[in-house]
């Protein structure tokens, strides 16, 4: 079977197609063939290094991380998912490997695919949408009438966002790049602004929660945009920003593997139209080199860039 891998750490170059043998499954996992994975920025980032201290030094290291595809074998103790299943999950990131034709998984990482969703929307939602749901449900406690503010409300993760929030009741306040200003005011988001203007949107005590997606803007900044026991949600935590934000009960990080046993909500908040995947590329797998360097490097589009199988 194919994967894409690579033997050290570093740019698009160092992927390459490489042969590899599945281990045997454990009690608690599942073996799927895999019919579609999302490439998300957090993959590059791992192959590029950013991680290294907890993913290691032994080569050759696989990628990806958000898949969807078929159950083709289970493990004695494994009970949410049989053989056959259409699923969707994600990788445990010190492993990767779901940019493979097949791969072994932690039957909690995994939820049935939703049958109103193909195989590459399913694949777009894990990392994205479980990131979202620890921001907006768990930090931010979206409510009715809540008025959350999202900086980059048309990423995967911040349209995932939006729709969660207004979900919930909330009012959703944001910033998007102009090509996504139509998009955004369709899902709902009022008052909207341009994210490089921030005199116009950083305005003092106006919000519940603040939540930044682009890691653009100031922490302090952001503190003042907060109503009296608002909080400040990050997923970009550079140390400046945790020095700047611990200092603050206010501040509040969100990661994708806080929400992992939030995926079966997940899928019914797809299935029910609640949550809407949106895909920008479809790519055949065996374009897979391009396709992730051509993301990495500055290629984007409205919607997630999936690899099909």
């Amino acid at each position: 079977m194919k994967r894409v891998q690579y033997d050290r750490y570093g740019g698009p170059e160092k992927m390459y197609f490489g042969e590899y043998e599945l281990p045997e499954i454990g009690e608690n996992e599942v073996r799927v063939s895999v019919k579609a994975a999302a490439i998300n920025p957090f993959d590059w980032k791992l192959r590029q290094g950013a991680m290294k201290l907890v993913t290691g030094r032994r080569f050759p290291k696989a990628m990806g991380t958000d898949f969807a595809g078929i159950v083709q074998a289970t493990g004695s103790n494994v009970g949410n998912v049989s053989v056959g299943d259409e699923v969707f999950g994600t990788v445990d990131f010190k492993k990767s490997g779901a940019f493979a034709e097949e791969v072994v998984v932690e039957a909690s990482h995994l939820a049935k695919k939703p049958p109103q969703l193909s195989f590459a929307e399913a694949a777009s939602l894990p990392i994205a949408a479980m990131t979202a749901w620890v921001a907006i449900i768990d930090r931010a406690k979206a409510r009715p009438g809540a008025r959350i503010f999202i900086n980059g409300c048309s990423g995967a993760v911040g349209a995932f966002a939006v729709q969660l929030a207004i979900s919930r009741g909330a009012v959703v306040t944001g910033t998007c790049g102009p090509a996504s200003r139509d998009h955004a005011r369709a899902a709902g988001v009022d008052p909207l602004f341009d994210y490089s203007d921030s005199q116009a949107y950083a305005r003092p005590g106006s919000y519940d929660a603040v939540f930044d997606t682009l890691g653009t803007l100031d922490v302090g900044r952001g503190f003042s945009m907060l109503n009296p026991g608002g909080v400040f949600v990050d997923i970009n935590p550079t140390p400046v920003r945790l020095l700047r934000g611990m200092l603050s009960r206010r501040y509040k990080l969100a990661f994708a593997t806080m929400g992992i046993k939030r995926l079966p909500e997940i899928a019914a908040l797809a299935g029910s139209g609640t949550l809407r995947p949106a895909i920008g590329l479809e790519a055949p797998f065996t374009d897979a080199l391009s396709v992730i360097a051509d993301t990495e490097t500055g290629r984007r589009t409205s919607g997630k860039t999936v690899l099909a199988f």
